[in-house]
């Protein structure tokens, strides 16, 4: 491998993927002022990346290294090596062993389409690249990446609130921030996304802290094709502007705290059970039909104290006019004492 590095001045296209390659990265990979193309995935990687690495490498745009043993320590020595491939458009360092703070070396990509760290151990706080200050989970974005398309953070250990700015990733077309520790509501500007050059395509943010409504916005993202909300605390009914989502063909909103009934019109009508499942207030097509109504604890005690107050006074009434028609039908009935009772009546009167 180093000889073939020193002999390639002129390369432009390096796949190495799936092969076995050990230890650490050839200082003599900087040699390759032509290359464009470069995928070292899939092998066993690692040490310390440095910046004779990538000092010439300026006319890079690609650079896949997924699968490897890489750790902070390598990490952290990239920021400086990054500062001179301004042309990369797709970095992708997934299942690695990065359990640091989110990386800095991408602030300055402004050409960067695709952005690939998911299935790591990210931590803490994201730089806002600006060198400014420090932020939660996704301050940056909108800020310098408005050419990126695919953004995958899946399965780290992100915090923090989805920001409303992120609708100025104008370019985004697929984000996936699942099975990370997301607090808060779901931003309503996730329906601007509509508004994109493209629009968004695939949103996942699967398996997170996620609470409150789902935004009725959200179903303005009519290309939107593939949707993820499952193994969060969404509450309240889904929004009826789901239905007019025409593109969508996988929708996924198990586990959750979702109540009434499901909108029945359109693309939902398509979806079966699994969709919805673990959303134990939900009901309607394709789970069991809703209730005819559905009376109040309240409201039934105060039915039956109502009942029970009209069938005491009935009971009251119906007693006298009993007991007065059976003196009155006594009297007609016995002409003796029929008798007896008038002379009773004349003699009071006397």
């Amino acid at each position: 491998m180093v000889y073939l590095l020193s002999q390639g001045a002129s390369l432009s296209i390096l796949w190495l993927e799936d092969n076995n390659f050990r230890g650490i990265i050839s200082s003599s990979m900087g040699q390759l002022s032509q290359l464009y193309s470069l995928d070292l995935s899939s092998n066993s990687l690692e040490g310390n990346i440095i910046e004779a690495h990538f000092s010439n490498l300026r006319n890079l745009h690609d650079f896949k290294i997924a699968s490897n043993f890489l750790n902070s320590l390598s990490i952290r020595s990239w920021v400086h090596s990054f500062e001179e491939v301004t042309r990369l458009t797709l970095l992708s360092l997934s299942h690695n062993h990065i359990n640091s703070d989110f990386p800095p070396f991408f602030c300055n990509m402004k050409s960067l389409e695709v952005l690939d760290l998911s299935n790591n151990h990210l931590i803490g706080d994201v730089p806002d690249c600006e060198n400014k200050l420090f932020g939660k989970i996704l301050t940056w974005i909108g800020r310098n990446h408005s050419s990126l398309k695919v953004l995958l953070l899946r399965s780290n250990l992100l915090y923090g609130v989805i920001p409303e700015n992120i609708v100025k990733l104008t370019s985004l077309q697929v984000l996936d921030l699942s099975s990370n520790n997301l607090l808060g509501s779901l931003p309503s500007s996730l329906g601007n996304f509509s508004a994109m050059l493209l629009g968004l395509r695939f949103l996942n943010l699967s398996n997170n802290h996620l609470t409150g409504r789902i935004p009725e916005k959200m179903g303005d993202m009519k290309l939107l094709e593939s949707l993820d909300l499952s193994v969060n605390s969404l509450t309240e009914e889904i929004p009826s502007s789901f239905s007019s989502m025409n593109f969508l063909t996988s929708l996924n909103l198990s586990y959750n705290n979702l109540s009434r009934k499901i909108p029945t019109s359109g693309q939902l009508s398509t979806f079966d059970s699994w969709t919805y499942v673990g959303n134990k207030d939900l009901c309607g097509a394709p789970l069991p039909t809703c209730p005819v109504c559905r009376t109040p604890p309240d409201a039934r005690v105060k039915d039956d104290e109502q009942l029970e107050r009209l069938l005491e006074y009935t009971s009251i009434v119906l007693g006298f006019v009993i007991g007065f028609w059976l003196f009155i039908g006594t009297l007609i009935m016995k002409q003796a004492i029929r008798c007896a009772f008038f002379r009773w009546i004349d003699k009071a009167n006397n």
